[in-house]
């Protein structure tokens, strides 16, 4: 089965009124005062009625709690729901049990009967204990052994095998324990970025002569509408544009490709936490139809209060980096990221739990350790 490398041809309760304020006045013209009562009592009487007040106000908070979460179940019907086999999922590790890890992957399908190749695919960990969420992308031509396969490009699993086999992949290349992956159709996120009023990213002057010379022209020929960049820099960008910005690969890797696209999904993210709340549902509902994933309901919810009413720091991670070495290689005609897994697992658990086995210091402490034992 081949599968072709030129990644421009698939994208793959209400108040009382004033009137009603002296309720609780002290004024022998209380709407009480006609009933002659001790204050004994008139206290006893107020009383009553705030724990009514506070009763009704709880009822209403009850009420559009639960009217939200029916919402939210009947929204979440939009998604495909795809499950995972857990029992063929790769995982021999017992890690990453503290945070929760999520495939993410960008497909290049044009059609929905094009399975396409992952063309992003990043890991998602959503840490709550710290409020954070990391996210590793991996570059997608990295060298792995996809099982039944043999050694191939990471993209390629899902081509393969979809998601059950990529998130295997991953598992089993750099040992994540994913239980759970979100598909997103990124040739379908144009609009999606429009309503949120864009993106702003900083376009250098080559990635801008890139977009405008091949890739705008090229969306425009398969129907997403995209005017060219008129100028580098940091700017706001509307959906075509940022898609077409998300696909730059030529101008430099596929790493930086990757990091390209968290920044438009980061930037994405920050436009969504100002937007005006009562166009999120909309939005939940743009994003969810273009979305495949295993994760259950409540989940989902979950998630999504929790990143909104929390606001979780972000951060990111490419592999490979300069941490470790890599490099480009030809193996049977084909070019691919060769480097260490190993080193690449040591590097994003040190990222995920924050251990800097890779910061200078640690660095030159292995260095003089080694050299001492010499």
């Amino acid at each position: 089965m081949n599968y072709k490398d030129d990644d421009y041809d698939v994208i793959d309760m209400n108040s009382f009124s004033s009137r009603d304020n002296n309720i609780y006045s002290n004024s022998p013209q209380d709407i009480y005062s006609s009933n002659k009562k001790s204050p004994k009592k008139k206290k006893k009487k107020k009383k009553h009625i705030f724990a009514k007040i506070v009763a009704v106000m709880l009822v209403c908070v009850i009420l559009f709690c639960g009217g939200f979460y029916i919402y939210g179940y009947k929204l979440i019907d939009k998604v495909t729901k795809t499950e995972l086999d857990e029992t063929d999922l790769g995982i021999s590790t017992d890690d990453y049990s503290s945070v929760k890890n999520i495939a993410l992957l960008g497909i290049d399908a044009q059609e929905d009967t094009d399975t396409g190749r992952s063309d992003a695919i990043v890991v998602v960990t959503v840490d709550k204990k710290n409020n954070k969420i990391k996210m590793t992308s991996i570059a997608r031509d990295s060298y792995v052994d996809i099982d039944g396969h043999g050694k191939d490009k990471l993209t390629h699993a899902y081509a393969y095998g979809k998601s059950q086999l990529a998130v295997k992949t991953l598992n089993q290349n750099f040992d994540l324990e994913i239980t759970d992956y979100l598909t997103v159709n990124f040739f379908e996120f144009a609009r999606i970025i429009d309503y949120v009023g864009g993106v702003t990213v900083d376009v250098s002057e080559e990635e801008r002569v890139e977009m405008n010379t091949n890739i705008i022209p090229w969306l425009d020929h398969i129907g997403v509408p995209c005017e060219p960049v008129a100028a580098a820099g940091v700017q706001l960008l509307d959906g075509g544009q940022a898609v077409s910005y998300a696909r730059i690969r030529h101008t430099d890797s596929d790493i930086e490709r990757g990091n390209r696209q968290k920044e438009v999904l980061m930037s994405m993210f920050a436009q969504v936490k100002k937007m005006n709340p009562l166009k999120l549902p909309k939005l939940a509902g743009m994003i969810l139809e273009e979305c495949e994933t295993s994760l259950k309901t409540n989940d989902i919810i979950s998630l999504g209060l929790w990143a909104v009413l929390r606001s979780p720091e972000i951060e990111q991670l490419s592999i490979p980096n300069d941490n470790f070495a890599s490099s480009g290689g030809i193996r049977g005609g084909v070019w691919y990221y060769i480097y260490d897994l190993d080193e690449a697992k040591a590097d994003i658990y040190d990222f995920i739990f924050e251990k800097n086995f890779y910061s200078p210091e640690e660095k030159a402490k292995r260095e003089a350790a080694e050299s001492e034992a010499k």
